[in-house]
C-alpha cells in the first residue's frame, strides 16, 4: 500500500467518504397484507417507519431504498454497477447483506429462476468492462468463496468433510477435532487481511466464475443441511491489473459479496443441545461485530479532529480494527467495513414484523456513521516484475493443477529445484518467506556456511579442533575446470566444501577425501548447459548411503534409503504419472512388500519382486468399491477372488457381484497356488536366480499369511475370472494360470 510520504500513484480512485446504506423492502402477498406490521415511507433523504394506523414514526438515514416493488434490476443498475465503478477506478469494494431471516437477502445476492442475481449481474459487467479495456491492461482474477460462524471457516470450493464449528472453532459438529485450525487470518506486506489457506481458483470470463459459484453452493447447501443451520457466506474476486504501457505497476483490489444469516430459530425448532448451541452463535457473531462497531466509533470520535489529511485518516481506521479482534468473522468484517474498502450494506426487512425490521434499521443507521479512507493498493515496479516472472515460471511448470499442488504441498513428493525456485520467488511476490532448512542456502557465500558448520571450532590459528584448514578456492588442474573451495586435512578433502569439476558438482561434507556425510550432487550435460540437483543426503566412503532423495531426468524422484550407492531400504518412488510406490527397495528396483497408489484413485498392496508385481497382493477399485485379492505374476494377476468392499450398501458403483458356487474351492486355489511358486521357481533358475517366496518367510515369522488391507492401482480390471461362493456372500472366486 502506498505509505503518506511516497509519491501518489497514476491511480485516480472515487471519492468515498463513508460506508452506503440500502433498505430493501420484501414483497407481501395479498394474503399477507392484512398481517403488516410496519410500513416504511420514503421522504427526500429520510426513511420513516411506521407502525400500523400510526400518525409519527422512526426516521432513519439512508442511501438508497428499494420498496416493495423494486425489481433485481433496480439493485443492480445502482449498487452492482457503482461497485464495477469502483473497481475498475482502483478501489476494493464490497456488499454485505444483513437482515432477519427469510427477508430476501439470498434472492437479493443470488437472485431466482425469474431474476439474475445481484452478484452475477454485478460480475458479468465487471468482466465486460474488463474485456474493453484489455488493449490498455492486462488483468487476473481470482475467485475464493467461503463460509464462517464466529471462529469456524470452511471453503467452499474444496471438499473438506461436512462438519460444524463450536463457537471458537475448535470442534466439529460432534464437538470433536479442529475444522478450522488451518484457516488463520492474517495481515499480508500491502496491509490486508486474508484467511490462510483458501483456495483461489483462477478465472478467465464470467462462464468459468458462474460454474465455481454454483459449485460452492451446492457444498454450502450440503454444509448447512449437514449442520441444520447455515453459516455467513463470503464471495471474493481478486483483481489485478497491470497498464500494459507503464509495464510493471500492478494494482490490487477485491469485489466481495457477504451473505450473512440472519439471527438463528433453531430454539423454536426444538433441536438438540448441541446444535441449539453451535446454531446460537450466528447471534454471537452478530452482536460482537456490531460492539466492534460501537467501540470503533467511540475510539475515532476522540481522535478524528487531529487528523487534517487523507492518510490521517487511514491510519486512524486502521489503529481503530483492535476492537474487531474478538473472532476472525469480526476480524474479516473489519476488512470490509471499517473504511478501506468502498461498502455498502444492505438491509433487508420484512414487513410482517415490525421488532425485526426496526433491528435492522437501527443497525444501519450505525454503519452509516462510519467513515471511509479508501487508498488503492499497488505494487511496486519490482514487484511488477516479479510478478511477471512469476507467471512465466508458472506457465513452464504446468496447468493449474500442478501449480495447487506445488504450492499446497499435496502429493508429497520432494521438490525439484525449480520448484523451489517458483515459491522462493511467489514468496518474494507475496511478501512471505518460503525458507527450509533443508534447501541448499542460496547466495550463502561457502566461507559463511563453513562457519555455520558443527566442526567450526578453532584451537589455533588455521586449523579447527580437528585439525582442519579451511583454504579459498583451489584449482586442481591446469584447465582450472576442477576447483575445491573448503576444509582440508593432511593434504585431502575433509570437512565441509564444494568440488566442482566440468560436469558436476558437490556441495558437502568430505573425510579423507572422499564424501561422506550431508551433502548434494549437481550434474550438467556440458559446460554450457546449467547443473541440475540429482541427489541429496548421506553419503559413506564416497558412495549414496543412508537417507537420500534422488531426482531423475524423466522426472521421477526417489526418497529413502541407499546402500552402496543404490536404492536400498524403505522408500517411496514418485512417477511422473502422479503414481506413487511405497515400500521395500534392493539393487535400484521395488523387492519384498510395498504400496503402489495411482493419481486415479485405485491402490495395490503386496509383493513384488525385481520391480515388478510378484506374490499374494491386494488391488482395489475405490470407484468400483471393490477389490481383487490374489496372486501376481510379472506385474498381472493370474489367480484370485474378486469381492465387493464391505463398506459398499448400494449399487451406485456397480452391481453387487453375485453369489455363484464352485466345490472345493480353497483346495483348488491352494494347488493352483503351489503349481505358480513351482513355475516361479524354475523360472527364476533358468535366469540363474533363486526365486524368495517373501510371501512365506512373512507366514512363517508372523504366523499369518494375509496380504493386509491394501494401497495400489489398477487400470482395468485382470482377465479370466470365474465364480464360486465367498464367506460375505458378495466374491467371486476365479483363477487363471499362464
Amino acid at each position: 500500500m502506498n505509505p503518506p510520504n511516497e509519491p501518489q500513484s497514476c491511480v485516480h480512485p472515487p471519492v468515498v467518504e463513508r460506508l452506503r446504506i440500502a433498505v430493501r423492502e420484501r414483497p407481501v402477498s395479498d394474503e399477507e397484507l392484512a398481517a403488516t406490521q410496519v410500513l416504511l415511507r420514503a421522504d427526500q433523504d429520510k426513511l420513516i417507519a411506521f407502525a400500523p394506523n400510526a400518525n409519527d414514526g422512526l426516521m432513519y438515514d439512508f442511501d438508497y431504498f428499494y420498496p416493495q416493488t423494486a425489481r433485481q434490476e433496480d439493485v443492480f443498475r445502482t449498487i452492482g454497477l457503482e461497485m464495477v465503478d469502483l473497481v475498475m477506478g482502483g478501489l476494493s469494494a464490497n456488499c454485505i447483506a444483513i437482515g432477519f431471516a427469510e427477508t430476501g437477502k439470498t434472492h437479493t445476492l443470488f437472485g431466482s429462476a425469474d431474476e439474475a442475481s445481484l452478484i452475477q449481474e454485478t460480475v458479468r459487467e465487471l468482466f465486460l468492462r474488463l474485456r474493453e479495456q484489455s488493449d490498455a491492461q492486462e488483468y487476473t482474477v481470482g475467485f475464493s468463496y467461503w463460509e464462517m460462524n464466529c471462529n469456524g471457516v470452511h471453503d467452499n470450493l474444496s471438499d473438506a468433510p461436512v462438519a460444524a464449528s463450536t463457537a471458537y472453532g475448535d470442534a466439529d459438529m460432534y464437538g470433536k477435532g479442529d475444522v478450522s485450525g488451518c484457516h488463520t487470518v492474517y495481515r499480508d506486506g500491502l496491509g490486508r487481511l486474508y484467511l490462510s489457506n483458501l483456495r483461489e481458483a483462477p478465472v478467465k470470463n464470467y462462464e468459468e466464475f458462474e460454474a465455481l459459484l454454483n459449485e460452492g453452493n451446492v457444498r454450502r447447501v450440503q454444509r448447512g443441511y449437514a449442520r441444520q443451520f447455515r453459516w455467513h457466506g463470503f464471495a471474493q474476486l481478486s483483481l489485478m491489473t497491470v497498464d500494459k504501457q507503464a509495464g510493471e505497476q500492478c494494482v490490487l483490489r477485491r469485489l466481495t459479496f457477504v451473505h450473512t444469516k440472519g439471527p438463528e430459530r433453531v430454539g423454536a425448532n426444538r433441536v438438540p443441545k448441541l446444535i441449539l448451541r453451535q446454531g446460537s452463535q450466528v447471534n454471537v457473531s452478530s452482536t460482537l461485530l456490531s460492539a466492534a462497531v460501537i467501540h470503533s466509533m467511540e475510539y475515532r470520535a476522540k481522535r478524528v479532529a487531529r487528523c487534517r489529511t487523507q492518510a490521517q485518516l487511514h491510519d486512524l481506521i486502521q489503529r481503530s480494527e483492535s476492537f474487531f479482534m474478538e473472532c476472525r468473522y469480526t476480524q474479516m468484517m473489519s476488512q470490509l467495513m471499517c473504511g478501506h474498502e468502498a461498502s455498502f450494506v444492505l438491509g433487508c426487512v420484512d414487513p410482517l414484523s415490525y421488532r425485526e425490521t426496526v433491528d435492522t434499521l437501527e443497525n444501519l443507521q450505525l454503519f452509516r456513521q462510519l467513515d471511509a479512507a479508501c487508498v488503492p493498493v499497488t505494487m511496486p515496479s519490482e514487484r511488477g516484475r516479479l510478478l511477471r516472472q512469476l507467471r512465466m515460471m508458472e506457465a513452464a511448470v504446468g496447468g493449474e493443477e500442478v501449480l495447487q499442488s506445488i504450492y499446497n504441498e499435496a502429493n508429497g513428493r520432494p521438490r525439484t529445484e525449480q520448484e523451489e525456485a517458483l515459491l522462493a520467488l511467489r514468496g518474494r511476490v507475496e511478501g512471505w518467506d518460503q525458507t527450509d532448512s533443508s534447501l541448499p542456502k542460496q547466495g550463502v557465500p561457502l566461507s559463511g556456511q563453513l562457519s555455520m558448520s558443527p566442526d567450526s571450532a578453532k584451537t589455533r590459528k588455521g586449523e579447527d579442533s580437528e585439525g582442519r584448514s579451511t583454504r579459498s578456492i583451489v584449482y586442481l588442474n591446469p584447465a582450472k575446470t576442477a576447483t575445491y573451495e573448503g576444509q582440508w586435512k593432511n593434504n585431502l578433502f575433509d570437512g565441509f566444501g564444494e568440488h566442482v569439476q566440468s560436469n558436476f558438482k558437490y556441495h558437502g561434507f568430505f573425510c579423507a577425501g572422499r564424501r561422506e556425510g550431508q551433502g548434494t550432487l549437481f550434474l550438467r550435460e556440458s559446460k554450457d548447459s546449467p547443473y541440475h540437483r540429482v541427489y541429496e543426503g548421506e553419503w559413506l566412503a564416497g558412495c549414496r548411503d543412508g537417507r537420500g532423495t534422488q531426482w531423475l531426468p524423466d522426472g521421477e524422484v526417489y526418497e529413502g534409503d541407499f546402500a552402496g550407492d543404490e536404492r536400498h531400504g524403505c522408500g517411496k518412488l514418485y512417477s511422473t504419472n502422479g503414481d506413487v510406490v511405497e515400500g521395500n527397495f534392493r539393487h535400484n528396483k521395488c523387492e519384498g512388500w510395498a504400496v503402489l497408489r495411482q493419481a486415479g484413485g485405485d491402490w495395490y498392496e503386496g509383493y513384488w519382486t525385481n520391480g515388478e508385481r510378484e506374490g499374494p497382493g491386494v488391488w482395489h477399485y475405490v470407484s468400483r468399491q471393490r477389490c481383487l485379492r490374489g496372486e501376481w505374476h510379472h506385474n498381472k494377476a493370474v489367480m484370485g477372488t474378486m469381492e465387493d468392499d464391505a463398506e459398499k450398501t448400494d449399487n451406485t458403483t456397480g452391481a453387487f457381484i453375485p453369489r455363484l458356487g464352485l466345490i472345493d474351492s480353497d483346495d483348488i486355489l491352494a494347488k493352483e497356488r503351489a503349481r505358480l511358486t513351482e513355475k516361479r521357481r524354475l523360472e527364476f533358475a533358468a535366469a540363474g536366480k533363486t526365486w524368495v517366496d517373501y510371501a512365506a518367510m512373512r507366514h512363517d515369522s508372523s504366523g499369518s499369511n494375509s496380504t493386509g488391507s491394501a494401497s495400489a492401482a489398477g487400470r482395468g480390471s485382470p482377465k479370466g475370472v470365474a465364480a464360486s461362493p465367498a464367506a460375505n456372500g458378495n466374491a467371486v472366486y476365479g483363477l487363471e494360470i499362464e
